[in-house]
């Protein structure tokens, strides 16, 4: 068994000691996690991780979402969608992962969706600042590509986003524009307008 596998299960199980429920229920208010993949290792790992990477993320991105654990989902139906692990739903105020595939990255796959959640619902698909932000020709984040139906500039806020929540020093080598803005939002949990107008005024040398 992949060490970093191993260890992040032994971490899961015994969080799920403590949880000890397939509809777990987070500290932050109205965050829901239904788990309807059912008590499978897999499945019990993506919970485990979801939850627990949903107490690191500031309250006002994830506020009242409801995240589900559940790889049969109708959503994961569509050819452009079958090759993803985890969609945000912004009819529905929520977040689907698969935790038949990758269980062990469902934390990475969970913060990436939230970005994208930040993105469309805090006015950041208006920003004139972050798009300008230099990620450099030769940087990770200037390789992304946008899955189908999204735009890139999402795809990209989105992978920074989780970026900066789970690898922060490898955002911040590899894009320290893009990591100085995401550290403004998640330090200010501010709109668009507010995180905008704060990189201005503080803009890295």
């Amino acid at each position: 068994m992949d060490p970093r596998f191993r260890s992040r299960l032994i971490a899961a199980i015994i969080l799920l000691i403590v949880v000890c429920s397939a509809f777990s229920v987070s500290p932050v208010a109205g965050f829901r996690l239904e788990n309807r993949d059912g008590s499978g290792t897999e499945a019990a790992l993506a919970e485990a991780l979801v939850l627990q990477q949903s107490t690191r993320i500031k309250e006002e991105f994830i506020k009242d979402i409801t995240v589900y654990i559940d790889s049969k989902n109708k959503v994961f139906e569509q050819e452009a969608s079958g090759n993803v692990s985890g969609l945000y739903v912004p009819a529905e105020n929520a977040i689907y992962i698969r935790s038949d595939r990758n269980p062990a990255q469902a934390d990475e796959v969970f913060t990436r969706q939230v970005g994208y959640r930040v993105y469309h619902t805090m006015g950041f698909d208006e920003s004139t600042v972050f798009p300008a932000l230099d990620a450099g020709s030769g940087s990770y984040l200037a390789r992304i590509t946008a899955p189908p139906g999204e735009e890139r500039e999402a795809a990209v806020f989105a992978e920074a986003f989780m970026l900066y929540h789970i690898s922060p020093a490898l955002l911040k080598e590899d894009a320290p524009e893009v990591y100085a803005y995401m550290d403004l939002l998640a330090k200010s949990g501010g709109d668009r307008a507010a995180v905008d107008g704060l990189y201005a005024g503080n803009r890295p040398a």
